[in-house]
Formats: structure tokens, C-alpha cells, sequence
């Protein structure tokens, strides 16, 4: 397959239009070469952006006549696995936002063709890239933190600023499924799956319309008997930031705390393996991580962490790897418990065993 990545990208909206830039901007090797939506006035809007590339409103047009070779899946989030599965089918490279797949039938089905096809598949998890997940991760290698055995993550967001941009989201919250920018970070860290979950919801008491969760909360757990704990909510007066994380080891303890009011996100940790973090210890580390200052500057995004999912996967198609630095197994890992976290609260809270394609 051609070393130059012929991007092109489905799903227009503001991620879709604002990632297609950043690729085409800062990688002399993506070439842009065709748009689609389902919206003409978007696809239009974009073309004048990008005068000289090929614009579909018909997804399976562009796969057959446009010449790209890698694929940018945009869409809603309940309908990436589908854009996917076709362009994997062909054998293009796909980089595709999260979560996933919306179900375990398009799970099994993506995973069947990709383990077929050649071309690399890449999960636009970027929390996985923040530079205090990388410090999380590198204590862990270093053995300062242990063996973990419980880690908890929290994703509060209050989204009904958004209701009126996405009228799903009002009639249709079930925030647990959404677990990607909370489990993925701590999964770096996990060699063993989750294979056991129990979940609830608070229902909803803040708005009080029906299908809403104001607040869902999971426990899963490992073979081995580790713990991990995920709690989301999108309608709350919590008014804090959005993502934190805690992990109890046996040597450590490591947390990142989100912002509070004036309180700025604080990245803390503690080991017995250093002489002087054997107190709670504050690194001055937060999203943007060192070696990318400049590029973060320059394209930012979740703290540059999207520019680092690009840097990474250009590098490892220009260079050849068999696999994406975040594969789709990594994605399936981090978004699957979601879905069966869902199944649990339905069961009021029942423990449902967690399956995946590769078992």
C-alpha cells in the first residue's frame, strides 16, 4: 500500500472538519482527497475549504471512486462501526473516533473483517495520549506504584448545553456506555480484561424526563479479582472538570484530579520505591505532554493529544507496522464494558459477565 495516506473523511460535523484539518495541516505526508456528508450544505461549506478534493453525500460513491487509501470515520458515535466495517472490507487504513461500535453484534462483525484485512486500524482514543496518563503509565512499568489493585474513574459532564445541538442526547442518556475517555487510560495499565460487571443508575431526579440517567455507576472486575470503578454523568450541578482517575497499588497510589471551581486539575502521586514520594507528591504535569509543545501549540486539541494520535499513526503507516500504536482490539477493550454495563442497570444492578471477540 502507498506510503502517502489519501485521507478522506465521513462525517462533516465539527470533529469531523476540525481533525480532517489537523491531518492535512500538519502531516506533509496526507494528502486530502475526499469529504462526505450526508449534508450537502456541510460538504459544500468544506469543499471551498479544500478546493481540489472530491465531495460525496453517497459513502459508498467515495469508497469506489475517490482513490483514497485511509479513512477518517467522523459520524455520530452510534454509527461508526458501520463506516468501518466497509472501508476495512476494501483494505484502507481507518482511523476511527470512539467509542467502537455501538453493539456486540458490530463488534464481532468488525473484529472478523479486520482480522482479515490488510491496513491498520486505529481507535481515536485520545485521553490514552495525555501526558499525565503517560506518567501513570511509566510509574507502572517502573514498578513504583506496585500491583494495582483497584482503579476508579470518573467522567462528569453536565451536557445539556447541548440538547439543543443534539436532541438525542435529552431523550436517550445512558452515560455508562460512554466509557471510552475513562477506561481506556486505566486499561493501558491492565494486562487482564474485564470479565464481570455490576451497574445502577440514579435515574433521573435533576430534569426528571424519561429514558434519562442523571448518574450511572459500574463496578467490573478481573479474573484475578482487581477492581475497577466507573461512574459517568452528563446531567448534574457538579460544575467541576470532566475526567479523573485513581489507582490504589501495592507499592502506590496515583490520582488526577480534576478541576474544582478555582481549584486547578492536580496530578498526585505516592510510592514506597523513591526516597522522598513517600508522601502524596504533586507532579507538575498536566494534559500537553513535553516533547510536543510546539505541535501542541501550533494544532492543540485536548491538550495536543489529538495532534499525538495523528504524529503516531502517520508514523505507522509511512513506516510499515503490522499493527496502530491504539488497534482495535485496544478500542473494543475500552468500549465493550459499556455496553454491558448498560445490560446490568437495566437488570437493576445485576452481575452480567463481560464477553469479547478474541475469547
Amino acid at each position: 500500500m502507498s506510503k502517502k495516506i489519501k485521507l478522506g473523511v465521513v462525517g462533516l460535523g465539527h470533529r469531523g472538519r476540525y481533525m480532517f484539518k489537523l491531518a492535512t495541516s500538519a502531516f506533509p505526508a496526507v494528502e486530502a482527497t475526499a469529504i462526505c456528508d450526508i449534508n450537502e450544505t456541510l460538504v459544500e461549506d468544506v469543499q471551498r475549504t479544500y478546493p481540489g478534493v472530491q465531495s460525496y453525500t453517497d459513502f459508498r460513491e467515495m469508497l469506489a471512486k475517490s482513490g483514497l487509501n485511509t479513512l477518517l470515520v467522523e459520524t455520530p458515535a452510534h454509527c461508526h462501526a458501520e463506516f468501518c466495517l466497509k472501508a476495512r472490507q476494501r483494505g484502507l487504513h481507518v482511523f476511527s473516533d470512539i467509542p467502537s461500535v455501538a453493539s456486540l453484534q458490530e463488534a464481532e462483525a468488525l473484529w472478523q473483517v479486520d482480522q482479515a484485512a490488510p491496513g491498520l486500524f486505529m481507535t481515536g482514543a485520545n485521553p490514552n495520549e495525555w501526558a499525565f496518563i503517560e506518567a501513570l503509565c511509566e510509574f507502572h512499568r517502573r514498578g513504583l506504584l506496585g500491583k494495582p489493585f483497584y482503579l476508579e474513574a470518573g467522567y462528569i459532564h453536565d451536557c445539556r448545553y447541548l440538547w439543543a445541538e443534539t436532541p438525542w442526547r435529552r431523550h436517550n442518556s445512558t452515560p455508562i456506555r460512554y466509557c471510552t475517555h475513562s477506561l481506556g487510560p486505566l486499561l493501558r495499565i491492565l494486562e487482564e480484561e474485564l470479565r464481570t460487571v455490576s451497574c445502577v443508575s440514579s435515574g433521573a431526579k435533576v430534569v426528571g424526563e424519561a429514558g434519562q440517567n442523571d448518574l450511572m455507576t459500574a463496578h467490573f472486575q478481573t479474573p484475578s479479582g482487581i477492581i475497577v470503578r466507573f461512574t459517568a454523568s452528563f446531567i448534574n450541578e457538579a460544575g467541576c472538570g470532566h475526567h479523573s482517575y485513581r489507582v490504589f497499588g501495592t507499592e502506590g497510589y496515583f490520582e488526577r484530579l480534576s478541576a474544582r471551581g478555582p481549584q486547578k486539575a492536580k496530578t498526585l502521586v505516592k510510592t514506597t520505591q523513591l526516597y522522598g514520594m513517600r508522601q502524596l507528591t504533586e507532579l507538575p504535569i498536566d494534559e500537553q505532554r513535553p516533547e510536543y509543545v510546539q505541535e501542541s501549540q501550533q494544532f492543540g486539541g485536548h491538550g495536543g493529544a489529538d495532534y499525538v494520535l495523528w504524529k503516531r499513526f502517520v508514523t505507522a503507516v509511512t513506516e510499515g507496522a503490522e499493527t496502530a500504536p491504539i488497534n482495535l482490539k485496544d478500542g473494543l477493550r475500552m468500549t465493550l464494558p459499556g455496553i454491558f454495563a448498560a445490560q446490568s442497570a437495566a437488570q437493576g444492578g445485576q452481575l452480567v459477565t463481560l464477553t469479547y471477540p478474541w475469547d
